[in-house]
């Protein structure tokens, strides 16, 4: 069972379990999905980020003491992610980290799109040299601003302005774009691979799951 933290305050079940689903259906994974107190617009500054450790530990701690064997932060930011896998005894995948290293298998230039002012460290140094840029959506400042018309119509530009700067693959680095099923579109409109975040992780743990398989047979 992969427990996926949701860094995004809600109320409404089914949004909170939505990017659980996407790995349950693409992946045949069984997932439980909770999201942390008292961040309404999720993480988008440093401040916020701070504010998300402690939150994001203790979650995971509840999740593995009721059965996950795995814990996904669904933040492309990969907020606590040390933090954690200090604390738990079972293996906590990024969102970010996972998205960056699948980018690296197809693909030697690749651009970032973030709702932060710069790509998120972690990224940023898995890419490398293969890092070619970052851009934001103009007029995007919180994951909430993504899903409106508006934030759709600006991340496309901004994700317009990556392939013109020679992006081979674009890192869709907020799980924002998740929720919104921008990823599809992205790839349809510009003709562009565009790397999920959600699916990343999803994939990251599925081979994690197959390669125990393996062993125990």
């Amino acid at each position: 069972m992969l427990g996926m933290i949701r860094v995004l305050t809600m109320q409404d079940k089914a949004a909170i379990d939505l990017h659980g689903r996407v790995i349950e259906q693409r992946y045949g994974l069984p997932v439980t999905s909770v999201c942390i107190p008292d961040q309404p617009k999720g993480i988008y500054d440093d401040i916020t980020d701070r504010e998300a450790v402690p939150k994001i530990v203790f979650a995971a701690q509840q999740l593995v003491e009721q059965g996950c064997t795995s814990i996904g932060i669904s933040c492309a930011a990969d907020p606590a992610l040390e933090e954690t896998r200090q604390t738990v005894s079972v293996p906590v995948y990024g969102a970010g980290s996972c998205a960056a290293l699948l980018a690296l298998t197809s693909a030697s230039r690749v651009g970032v799109l973030t709702i932060l002012e710069e790509a998120p460290p972690l990224i940023r140094h898995i890419l490398g040299n293969s890092y070619i840029g970052t851009e934001r959506p103009i007029g995007v400042q919180t994951t909430l601003d993504l899903n409106t018309p508006q934030g759709k119509e600006a991340a496309m530009a901004a994700a317009l302005r990556l392939q013109e700067k020679g992006a081979e693959v674009i890192v869709l680095a907020c799980t924002g774009f998740v929720t919104m099923n921008f990823a599809p579109e992205l790839e349809r409109t510009l003709g562009i691979r565009a790397i999920d975040p959600i699916v990343a992780l999803g994939a990251a743990v599925s081979l994690a799951v197959a390669s125990c398989g393996e062993q125990a047979g």
